[in-house]
């Protein structure tokens, strides 16, 4: 081989080995929560008071919802489809009376949906974790632990939660 071969060959492996890297996700995954999240912005709270609501047992309690920058564009436009690198925060405390008012108890949950179409194609474009309050993970299957509840918003991209202005 010539110097000059050796050298196209190497120049070549250069390239392709960028352009392999450059074509990777960039979108975030629910591995762990992202830094500065609680500075994003607020898309709604709710409450899960009683026994009458369907997921009362697991997710009764004090409910804030935050939204990154490219999530909170889509709420805010009451759109359909969420773009990949979307994030969204889920946060579940205890409902506790504070004299008639219902206030935030002890953290129970916290969870993260992240949008990228391509790796998380079996459901529907999310990735999804949560935390305990100890901060210790309890998604292990999200297809089965996740998509049977987000799944009653087909027409949402699988979003739950709607912007409260």
């Amino acid at each position: 081989m010539t110097m000059r071969g050796f050298l196209i060959g190497t120049a070549l492996c250069i390239v392709l080995g960028v352009a392999a890297f450059a074509g990777q996700s960039k979108a975030p995954t629910p591995d762990k929560l992202p830094a500065g999240w609680r500075n994003w912005t607020h898309i709604t709270t709710g409450v899960i008071y009683s026994e009458k609501h369907p997921l009362f047992g697991a997710f009764g309690g004090v409910h804030h919802i935050y939204a990154n920058a490219a999530a909170a564009e889509v709420y805010r436009k009451n759109g359909n489809k969420y773009p990949d690198g979307s994030q969204i925060v889920f946060v579940l405390y205890e409902a506790k009376d504070a004299d008639g008012m219902y206030v935030a108890g002890k953290k129970k949950v916290t969870a993260l949906m992240v949008k990228d179409s391509r790796k998380y194609r079996q459901s529907g474009g999310w990735g999804w974790q949560a935390w305990d309050a100890n901060g210790k993970a309890i998604v292990s299957d999200p297809v089965g632990q996740c998509m049977g509840c987000h799944q009653s918003s087909p027409n949402r991209d699988l979003v739950i939660s709607k912007w409260t202005p």
